[in-house]
């Protein structure tokens, strides 16, 4: 299993953006939102058959405002795949 590491962080503009790094190959991908990350995650994931685990972590200068938008978007996409199966 592959581990990736997903950082969020301020992009500085007045938003966040996350750190996507697939340890194995040395390979960074910065996603804006959500969608970038997942189709990211799923783009990098499929060099490995899907084998992976994502780690998660965040910058210390990380707004709390950001870190709970982030989760909160989060939430709502976990809710949606919940309500899918």
């Amino acid at each position: 299993m592959v581990e990736l590491t997903a950082n969020i962080e301020e992009d500085y503009s007045g938003g966040w953006c996350i750190r996507l790094r697939d340890t194995l190959e040395e390979d960074e991908m910065m996603c804006a939102d959500l969608t970038v990350f997942s189709n990211n995650v799923e783009e990098m994931g499929a060099r490995y058959g899907g084998e992976i685990k994502v780690t998660w972590t965040k910058n210390s200068d990380l707004s709390e405002e950001h870190f709970m938008e982030v989760h909160q978007e989060m939430a709502k996409i976990q809710e949606e795949l919940n309500d899918q199966q």
